[in-house]
């Protein structure tokens, strides 16, 4: 028998291929796995070079891939259960300003006063009416839609940075985006990307007030005084502090004599000498005029709260600099102000046979991406220049103010990065898009809701894996063995008693909604084709090859390490644990003996709180309960959940081997055996005793 099997480098589906490989060897495994997170090679570095065994790497949504696959195997396993990068930014409309934040920043600050809701995979704050919004494509312009969801989970594998004069966008290889005509494709294609250069909002601020708090050094120096709030001439001399200081300026501290000062440079000292009166029109403190080695003038300004106010405002290094979010919503003739003076500071002009462009480059992804968005305010026209980083230095970006543009897109680079990290998805009320990254691009709402009288859109999100498998499946090889790998929480949680597989679904969140969604697929497609498809749904599986930041691997690693052992709330979270070899010999029971259109629970009776098996693992290790440390619970932890597997008993003989002492403690033996597997994995991250509380 040949098998195709999918997702197979994670934690169970590794144990699988072991497991059929070792006991049939007259069978033959493909394996395709995208190696994203939870995928790890060395899983099955044992028989990599086994001629019965075949790694492709590859997505299972690929149809072309998956149906040529499906037409040379007798069976179908399918273990496989995806943004945007958390740097990337995104422009934000909450209590009347703009600003302009990281999707880790977003997800942090609203964090602090909303719920964080855990479905297994995904963390989702919903703010659904809290009067945020974020910019959407609208007819043409960029608009001002209520934000629903931010949703995130983590992700190990491949970014995409898409590039070309339009601006930058860095996503996950299965994000889509839309291109200039409004198509909506996948990253990968690199398409020409739409862009949008008009937000339908009226900026009309005339005052900018200054809530920063400084407190005074006890070193005997002079106060220095800044207004609180600014307008008029006051706020026209700020601007231009403000955009001198990012243009051409530094902040310093002088720890010998605890002095704060800020530092603006240029060839141009009448320049200086028109900041230096705008420098004191708003502050009492000192300032200096002097001429370096080099023939370059040096303004310094000293005062604590200034240099405090330009580094909270506009950031301290050249790389790490940015446009004050107060900008955004001022009247258009202080933008006009500030950008003119970033121009003067480090920006030229260039004339052109029929137009004259402003040009301005940084080191800044953040300054490109918020001067993108202050000249869309704006209606100016513009385009990028990005060039490749040279010698160590810094990717740089040159904005182009422009009368008129080539329609061509010029040059356009699509840059593959490794990351690990969280990804992000924003839900957006009544738009399936949102604005993001440098130059304003349009990205897809992958989490918004899908209806099933739209498939392609339900499908194109989650579910697209599943779908793609069963119609490769129908088209090439209606004949081929499928199993499907579900999970219990299609079920939700139950206080008494165990779920059976005529109970109805009822997940209970976005991930397991999901699954029973793909559970239905299997059916539906078994049902109207014929295929011959099975489900199986199993309770918590344990053994080797498990990610370090589950439970019992997690407790092993750190009694070992002699750190002390996380447990949620007070440890009475109950769960049914299968060793992950029981649960593989009862994927090959279904496989071989299973019905068509039959559903199997996978369960071992084994039921234990969490503390139960802390106490467990200590024991075998003869280390001592007080490592023991009961810390926050994670949102959302389900109290129970539990499966009824009379089923496959009855009808496929199939019986659990381990019971929980003996499988815990091979598992314990297995990670005190196997340092070399798991030392390359682990960081404080992953060891975490509350994960979800970490700024990834």
């Amino acid at each position: 028998m040949r098998v195709l099997v999918t997702g197979g480098m994670g934690f169970i589906g590794s144990n699988f291929i072991r497991y059929i490989l070792k006991k049939h060897k007259d069978w033959e495994v493909v394996n395709v796995d995208n190696l994203s997170y939870g995928s790890n090679p060395t899983n099955l570095k044992d028989i990599e070079r086994d001629p019965r065994y075949t790694f492709i790497k590859g997505d299972i949504a690929d149809f072309e891939l998956v149906k040529g696959l499906v037409k040379k195997v007798d069976a179908v396993v399918n273990f496989a259960a995806e943004s945007v990068a958390e740097n990337e930014l995104v422009a934000v409309y909450r209590n009347g300003r703009i600003s302009l934040v990281t999707f880790g920043e977003l997800f942090n600050q609203l964090s602090k006063t909303n719920k964080v809701i855990r479905d297994g995979k995904h963390e989702i704050i919903d703010v659904s009416g809290r009067n945020i919004k974020v910019l959407s494509f609208y007819n043409g312009y960029g608009a001002w839609f209520p934000l629903k969801k931010v949703i995130r989970h983590y992700y190990k594998g491949k970014l995409l940075c898409l590039r070309q004069k339009w601006g930058e966008i860095c996503v996950t290889p299965n994000h889509s985006v839309y291109d200039v005509f409004g198509n909506l494709v996948s990253a990968d294609s690199n398409p020409e990307l739409l862009a949008i250069r008009r937000i339908n909002y009226y900026p009309h601020e005339h005052k900018f007030r200054n809530t920063a708090k400084v407190r005074a050094e006890g070193n005997g120096h002079l106060r220095v005084v800044l207004d609180k709030v600014y307008t008029e001439e006051k706020l026209e001399a700020l601007l231009r502090l403000l955009a001198a200081y990012i243009s051409e300026g530094n902040a310093t501290y002088n720890k010998a004599n605890g002095s704060y000062t800020v530092v603006i440079s240029s060839g141009n000292k009448e320049w200086l000498e028109r900041l230096a009166k705008d420098y004191k029109l708003i502050s009492n403190g000192s300032y200096s005029i002097t001429k370096r080695k080099n023939g370059v003038y040096q303004l310094e300004l000293n005062s604590k709260e200034f240099h405090q106010m330009c580094v909270k405002l506009c950031g301290k290094n050249a790389s790490e600099k940015r446009l004050p979010d107060f900008v955004y919503g001022l009247d258009r003739k202080y933008q006009e102000l500030f950008w003119k003076t970033l121009l003067e500071g480090d920006g030229t002009y260039r004339q052109w046979e029929r137009n004259k462009t402003a040009e301005y480059t940084t080191v800044s992804r953040r300054l490109a991406a918020g001067l993108g968005l202050l000249l869309a305010v704006m209606g100016i026209d513009y385009t990028y220049y990005i060039s490749k980083p040279r010698n160590g230095n810094h990717t740089s970006y040159t904005i182009r103010t422009r009368l008129f543009y080539n329609v061509s897109t010029g040059k356009r680079e699509i840059i593959e990065i490794e990351y690990e990290g969280y990804v992000y998805d924003l839900e957006v009320e009544k738009s399936h898009n949102f604005i993001a990254g440098v130059g304003n691009i349009v990205a897809h709402n992958t989490h918004v809701d899908r209806s099933i009288s739209n498939p392609y859109l339900f499908v194109k999100s989650n579910i697209l894996g599943v779908y793609t498998l069963l119609e490769a499946i129908r088209k090439e090889n209606p004949e081929v063995r499928f199993v499907h790998i579900s999970t219990d929480e299609v079920y939700g949680d139950i206080l008494k008693g165990s779920f059976t597989e005529e109970d109805r679904l009822m997940p209970s969140s976005p991930y397991s909604a999901t699954k029973a969604a793909g559970d239905m697929l299997v059916l539906g497609w078994a049902r109207t084709y014929g295929l011959n498809a099975s489900i199986t749904r199993c309770t918590n599986n344990y053994g080797p090859y498990q990610f370090p930041e589950k439970l019992i691997p997690k407790t092993i690693i750190r009694a070992k390490l002699g750190l002390k052992v996380p447990i949620y709330g007070s440890g009475q979270n109950v769960r049914d644990w299968l060793y992950v070899e029981d649960h593989v010999r009862a994927v090959e029971a279904v496989l071989l003996r299973g019905e068509a259109r039959e559903v199997y629970n996978i369960s071992a009776g084994e039921e234990r709180t969490n503390l139960d098996v802390v106490r467990t693992i200590l024991r075998i290790m003869d280390k001592d309960e007080s490592l023991i440390e009961f810390v926050e619970d994670r949102p959302g932890h389900d109290l129970r959940y539990s499966l009824d597997s009379w089923k496959i008993m009855r009808e496929l003989k199939w019986r659990p081997k381990y019971r929980f002492e003996e499988g815990i403690k091979k598992t314990v033996e297995w990670y005190l055996e196997n340092e070399w597997w798991w030392r390359p994995l682990v960081d404080e991250k992953v060891l975490h005793p509350t994960p979800w509380k970490l700024e990834w």
